[in-house]
Parts: C-alpha cells; sequence; structure tokens
C-alpha cells in the first residue's frame, strides 16, 4: 500500500510514501465496531488487545435510553494523553453521527443522552487514545457535587502503559507476567468508582452539605471487566500449566 504526496516540483517517485508492514509484536487485527458493542461488557472497552507503549487504543461505548432507569450519572476524566472521540451513530444526543473532536485533558463523563429516559435514544462511539512511548502517563477520575459542582473525590493513578519504565501492575495486583492485563482507564474508573460509593461522606459534600447518590457504577460494566480479564489470564495461565503438564506425561 503507497501514499503519494506530491508538492511543489517535486516528482511523484521523491515523494512516495510506504507504511512500513507490521513489526510483529502487535499482529494486525480487524473489528467492526457495530457488530463489537452488541457483546461489550463495558463502557470504554478496548477494541483490540493492544495497550502496551506507543498503542493506538480504541475503545467503543454505547448507551441507550432506559425508561424505568435512567440514571447514567456523571464525572470527570483526566489524562496527559489526548483522546480522540468519534461518533459513529446517535439519536437524541448531545452528539451528532459523524461527529470527530479531540477531549480536553480534563473532562466530563457521562451517557451523552439528551433524554435518557427516552428508549428511542442512543449513541454509539469510539473514543481512541495514544499511548505514552516514554516518560510517566497519569490518569485521574473526579466526582464532584450534583448540586454545587465542589469537588468530592479525586482519584490519582499511574497509567503508564506497559514497556515504559514506572509501568506497575501491583496497582491491581497484577504482575508483569500477565498475558491477559486490564485496560488501566477502566481498572483506574472502577476503583474510584468503589471508593466514592462505599462512603457516604465521601458523597457528602463539604461545601453545601449535599449526599449525593452513589454513582450507577453497574451500567459502565467496569467491575465486571476487571473481574473477567482476572479470570481470562487465570484460566490462559491454566491452559498452559494443564499443556505442560501433558508435554512432560507423554514425554515420561
Amino acid at each position: 500500500m503507497t501514499h503519494n504526496v506530491v508538492t511543489g516540483a517535486a516528482s511523484a517517485s521523491d515523494t512516495v510514501r510506504r507504511i512500513p508492514p507490521p513489526s510483529g509484536p502487535r499482529e494486525p487485527l480487524k473489528v467492526n465496531v457495530f457488530d463489537m458493542m452488541t457483546g461489550a461488557a463495558c463502557q470504554l472497552l478496548p477494541l483490540f488487545p493492544y495497550h502496551d507503549a506507543g498503542a493506538i487504543v480504541p475503545c467503543g461505548a454505547v448507551f441507550t435510553g432506559e425508561p424505568d432507569d435512567a440514571e447514567f450519572g456523571h464525572f470527570f476524566h483526566y489524562n496527559t494523553v489526548e483522546e480522540v472521540a468519534v461518533t459513529f451513530g446517535a439519536n437524541e444526543a448531545m452528539l451528532q453521527t459523524g461527529q470527530v473532536f479531540v477531549t480536553q485533558q480534563l473532562h466530563g463523563v457521562n451517557s451523552f443522552l439528551r433524554h435518557p429516559a427516552d428508549p428511542e435514544a442512543f449513541i454509539l462511539m469510539t473514543i481512541t487514545q495514544h499511548q505514552a512511548e516514554d516518560g510517566d502517563q497519569s490518569e485521574a477520575i473526579l466526582f464532584r457535587c450534583q448540586k454545587c459542582h465542589e469537588q468530592l473525590l479525586r482519584h490519582d493513578y499511574n497509567a503508564t502503559p506497559k514497556g515504559v519504565e514506572g509501568h506497575d501492575p501491583s496497582q491491581w495486583g497484577g504482575s508483569p507476567e500477565d498475558e491477559v492485563a486490564p485496560f488501566v482507564t477502566i481498572w483506574g474508573s472502577n476503583k474510584a468508582a468503589v471508593d466514592y460509593n462505599s462512603d457516604e461522606s465521601v458523597r457528602t459534600c463539604p461545601k453545601c452539605g449535599h449526599v449525593n447518590a452513589p454513582h450507577p457504577q453497574s451500567k459502565w460494566g467496569w467491575q465486571r471487566y476487571v473481574d473477567q480479564v482476572r479470570a481470562a489470564d487465570s484460566a490462559k495461565q491454566s491452559l498452559r500449566s494443564a499443556a505442560a503438564q501433558s508435554t512432560k506425561s507423554k514425554e515420561a
């Protein structure tokens, strides 16, 4: 595959650029975002299993209006790397189909539905971030008072990806040897929500006294994702152990 760029009087042969072939660590993969999100276990689901140093990580999110339980919550996310959002389809949402934008480092996050109780409302989008290739990468989740917007909780966490000095899988009880590791943004979001929901004093605003409702964590699926990542990694280790034992038995 070639991409031709012609500038000034330079000949085409002087300006041909070629996309280098795959280097090996990341096998080229393809997904259909519409098909992928029909079975999504959580919001911000990585579409590919690559989120190490330098990886471009597109993640999917899909929300639909729910007449009986329209509360999706609202929080803020801070990231030292930029994120690009693309709306692949929407109805009765604050973002339009085909809309593309770059988020600010600190940005609000919610369902983006204008009327969350409307069963006809929906949005399907991707949020893509380019993992750091060197240096620290950090993120934070913030919850603010629903009444006066005073900050109630800020959970900072180390999001430095695997392959960069400072990567710390011990945060989630993992190790560098894990073959199936969580996307750090989801782990950090889940940790923040657990801390926020488990302590009413944290949700009580020190400024206006309003007791904020817990974040509807189940709607975002983060705990399910974290649990399933752990199970998947354990399952892969179990398979490798079974294969090693089988090989040893045959050799004996």
